[in-house]
């Protein structure tokens, strides 16, 4: 299967990358690394105004009702641009879990806020591997009286800034997923080596908690949560590695070596054939894989079926993230000793392919449970 993308989710795509090439450039970027972790709230509101946060939002709680190829190509451009923002936290993370809990009541209240842009929310669900395991949920919760309380240490959580936590927890009933106010939460920054890509160690120390109640089968709705988060993530490994090769090719045209541009030497055709090769193979997995989810339940159903999308995850993901990060060193293999240096770009997306590559599983991880799949 392979995704056939409309004029208008074109037309959209191309409008968020025009706004961020006018409006986010690299060098604001640079500028936000300079100070403490967390996104540009200017950047972000600017996404708002295009719709970008509220794309799985369902109209009716003010967003714009569209899929996850809008959601996907958006992340594209983001991982062009390397703005730090918190979309795929609150836009995509929160809202697509929300959904598909199915919990009108909490959806009218938190859905409109997260679609405005208003609202940054996160998911706290990630182990100390960063990838989500529901054998071992980190967090604990248990009933005071008529109250939730919950316990426990998330070790990366994808934005600091977030004031709205929607946690799963082990009850004595099984899984269930709560909304946990940020004001409750003590939140310590990491160092990481992608500062475009602030992560986060959360902990609950009897935090109060709001249930969230499923429509459905809660671990499903997280599984197919995190297949989303996937098509993102991939997303925007493919615009980050098919920036690198714009870079690369237009150096490889200007830098002049022994009287010859660089690019007319065999050596820099074969890498940046390959580069364009690893693209155009990285871009097939993002498709097939957003293909795929297109067919998938939403909003309070059962995520059965989903074989053939978790399948397609897990090769999206192990490919797409040896990819970039192959594009990423062949670019600063090309450009030299500048490629090095701080003052180039080419670090940063060399930093954001080799943390990318970690977020939500890395290849090995995703290629191990491809493998048992197929051997079943």
């Amino acid at each position: 299967m392979m995704l056939n993308p409309t004029d208008e989710q074109l037309a959209y795509k191309a409008e968020v990358r025009r706004y961020l090439e006018r409006s986010c450039p690299l060098s604001r970027t640079r500028a936000r690394l300079e100070g403490p972790p967390g996104h540009d709230p200017d950047a972000w509101a600017g996404l708002a105004r295009l719709g970008a946060p509220g794309l799985l939002v369902p109209a009716e709680f003010g967003g714009a009702g569209a899929g996850i190829t809008e959601a996907a190509f958006v992340s594209e451009e983001l991982g062009r641009a390397l703005l730090p923002s918190p979309y795929l936290s609150s836009a995509v993370l929160a809202a697509r879990l929300l959904v598909l809990l199915g919990d009108k009541e909490a959806n009218a209240a938190r859905l409109p806020g997260i679609a405005s842009g208003d609202t940054v929310a996160t998911v706290a669900f990630m182990d100390g591997h960063g990838r989500w395991d529901p054998s071992n949920v980190p967090v604990r919760a248990r009933r005071t009286g008529e109250d939730w309380r919950l316990d426990g240490t998330v070790p990366f959580v994808t934005d600091s800034t977030a004031t709205l936590l929607l946690v799963p927890a082990v009850t004595a009933d099984g899984l269930r997923v709560f909304a946990v106010d940020g004001v409750h939460a003590h939140t310590e920054p990491l160092d990481n080596l992608d500062l475009t890509q602030p992560l986060a160690r959360v902990e609950l120390r009897d935090a109060p908690g709001e249930e969230i109640r499923a429509a459905g089968d809660p671990q499903a709705a997280m599984a197919e949560t995190v297949r989303a988060a996937i098509a993102c993530v991939t997303a925007a490994q493919l615009g980050g590695a098919e920036r690198c090769l714009e870079m690369t090719v237009d150096y490889a045209k200007t830098r002049v070596q022994f009287g010859r541009p660089i690019g007319a030497y065999q050596a820099i055709k074969h890498k940046c054939a390959d580069m364009y090769t690893r693209v155009q193979s990285a871009r097939s997995a993002v498709h097939h894989l957003l293909e795929t989810l297109r067919t998938e339940p939403s909003e309070g159903e059962e995520a059965g079926g989903a074989d053939a999308a978790e399948e397609a995850a897990h090769m999206a993901k192990a490919y797409c993230s040896q990819a970039y990060f192959a594009c990423a060193s062949d670019t600063i293999q090309v450009h030299g000793g500048i490629g090095f240096t701080w003052e180039h770009d080419a670090h940063l997306y060399f930093k954001r392919a080799k943390a990318s590559a970690h977020l939500l599983g890395d290849s090995t991880h995703h290629r191990a449970r491809l493998a048992r799949r197929l051997a079943l």
